[in-house]
């Protein structure tokens, strides 16, 4: 969470105000002067009504998104502040509409009521996006940064201490590392420095203005007590890491039994009602689409037969959910010999990661690189929604005989359904990186929720259009 100013909690509330009433006047106009979900025709009402109600919808909206933590802090992440702002909304939404039955002397129109709402889904995240873009473009450029120390030295210690370097828009600076043993001979040559032990834990974070600790090393549990107590005592925010950083825990996973703390590790996010919509989206939006594409994919597939031999389809077995064989479709952007080929350009069996990819591989057609590019070789991957075997958002589907070679830790991200399109494919579209890929799957299945899927299918077309990183 971003902690905000009084400046900016009285701009998120002004700006709430202002959406808010821009909405309900919408709402007014479009229903009593354009006849929009008109059910029954009435004479238009005065606008007083509707400004009492604006009054008790600022009352209403100001102390859910309050009660929700909305105006002193800023969630970190756009999809977070988006679930957010949008809980708050369906719950002062639903207020509002109680408290209507019980307003006797005026009949408010349920339509402005609906549209309303509507808009104020749509609305009321705005602010808190553009103050978090505001917020990490300051990080960005260094300002606004809070220092922070890394107690550890171990390679865990060093990974913590990158991640939180690499990812500025966090607002946090790693100053330095603590060794745990109370003594240890500082290291300025190391990155970040290597500032000494536990005994210049005070003097330290007076000299570097420190605001936070992120304990990443094994303490033993009475020198543990004690670095609390001490950071405690210098007013500073104490984080224990995980010894498996790559878990994802979220407050969700947290639990407790007669005062014993636990993390409990779920894979399987979706509730039943998630997971149905989540189908009925990818049936419903899925379908359509293939009926739209139905004409491009014709086309494309007429023009790869003129462009050489070979199917203008493309079959592979893939691997999906649980580890099932599923057939996948795609336009061919290859050779039509590339299987038998791949064989004389790389050597599986001898690659230090299970996975392969070629930014030059020679066996791609140019045809077929345009194709990639825009990941129209795709589109027939909409049967496969359609079908089942794929879902419109998941991680990638992966060749057989790649995932053979997974460890139990790449197999995680085998738990969800394959996707058309996904985290990964948004956020890190043809990196060459496993481990950065892995991580986004994995993170998606920790993580994944409907409106989840919606951020990421709202985020794809703006990737696909950049065309970068795809070959």
């Amino acid at each position: 969470m971003i902690r905000t100013s009084w400046a900016s909690r009285l701009a998120l509330g002004l700006a709430d105000a202002l959406a808010l009433g821009a909405c309900l006047g919408l709402g007014y106009v479009l229903r009593f002067r354009y006849g929009l979900l008109e059910v029954v025709s009435a004479a238009t009402p005065p606008p007083q009504e509707y400004a009492r109600a604006y009054l008790a919808a600022l009352v209403v909206f100001g102390a859910v998104l309050a009660s929700r933590g909305l105006y002193t802090n800023v969630p970190k992440r756009r999809f977070d502040v988006v679930e957010q702002t949008w809980g708050a909304v369906c719950l002062a939404g639903a207020i509002l509409l109680a408290a209507t039955f019980f307003v006797r002397e005026f009949s408010y129109s349920r339509a402005v009521g609906l549209m309303t709402w509507a808009g104020a889904l749509l609305a009321l995240p705005w602010p808190r996006l553009l103050y978090l873009d505001w917020r990490q473009r300051r990080y960005r450029r260094g300002l606004d940064l809070t220092p922070a120390l890394v107690i550890g030295t171990d390679e865990r210690a060093a990974q913590v201490a990158g991640r939180l370097d690499a990812l500025r828009r966090d607002g946090l600076r790693v100053v330095g590392l603590l060794a745990s043993e109370a003594e240890a001979a500082p290291d300025a040559a190391q990155s970040p420095p290597l500032l000494g032990g536990l005994a210049q834990l005070e003097a330290e974070a007076a000299r570097q203005g420190v605001r936070e600790v992120f304990v990443a090393d094994e303490l033993p549990r009475q020198l543990l007590f004690e670095t609390l107590e001490r950071c405690e005592a210098l007013g500073l925010e104490v984080r224990l890491l995980p010894q498996v950083l790559d878990l994802f825990v979220t407050a969700d996973d947290l639990g407790e039994v007669r005062g014993l703390p636990y993390i409990s590790l779920r894979e399987h996010r979706l509730s039943g009602a998630s997971a149905a919509a989540k189908r009925a989206l990818d049936l419903a939006l899925g379908g359509l689409l293939l009926v739209l594409a139905a004409p491009l994919i014709g086309l494309l597939a007429w023009l790869i037969r003129r462009d050489g031999e070979g199917p203008a389809l493309f079959a592979q077995r893939r691997i999906g959910q649980g580890g099932a064989l599923f057939t996948i479709w795609k336009l061919r952007s290859m050779v039509g010999d590339a299987e038998a080929r791949l064989g004389q350009i790389v050597d599986l069996e001898r690659l230090p990661d299970p996975i392969w990819k070629d930014p030059q591989d020679p066996r791609v057609t140019p045809l077929g690189r345009w194709l990639r590019r825009f990941s129209l070789d795709e589109l027939p991957q909409l049967y496969n929604v359609v079908r089942g075997d794929m879902s419109l958002v998941g991680p990638r589907p992966e060749v057989e005989g790649v995932a053979r070679g997974y460890d139990a830790h790449h197999r995680r991200r085998l738990k969800a359904k394959p996707g058309l399109t996904g985290l990964q494919q948004v956020l890190a579209r043809g990196s060459l990186d496993l481990e950065e890929r892995l991580q986004l799957d994995i993170y998606y299945t920790r993580r994944r929720t409907f409106l989840f899927d919606l951020w990421i299918l709202l985020k794809t077309p703006l990737a696909v259009l950049r065309g970068r990183g795809a070959y």
